[in-house]
């Protein structure tokens, strides 16, 4: 954990914007549109690299990834917890 005696460090809690070739793909897998894994993980990689880069260079003391591998936060429920079932409004 990060402390500070100085000064109140910074951080955010949240996705951040992910880049269009990456959601494409992400959009595509969820259709059942084959894609070539290898690519995707390099894309997923570079993309993490770029926004943990952009943080940085924006001040941010507490870095993450931005939520870049999680497609969704309903989507990300639906695949870890069970129990949980969607349903439509009325």
């Amino acid at each position: 954990m990060q402390r500070s005696a100085d000064r109140i460090l910074t951080t955010h809690v949240g996705s951040l914007p992910r880049p269009r070739e990456l959601i494409e793909a992400m959009v595509a897998e969820e259709r059942g549109v084959a894609i070539d894994r290898a690519a995707y993980e390099t894309m997923l990689k570079d993309a993490v690299g770029g926004i943990v880069r952009k943080q940085i260079e924006l001040g941010v003391d507490v870095v993450d990834d931005g939520e870049f591998s999680k497609r969704g936060f309903a989507v990300y429920v639906n695949e870890r917890l069970g129990g949980y079932e969607h349903r439509k409004k009325p």
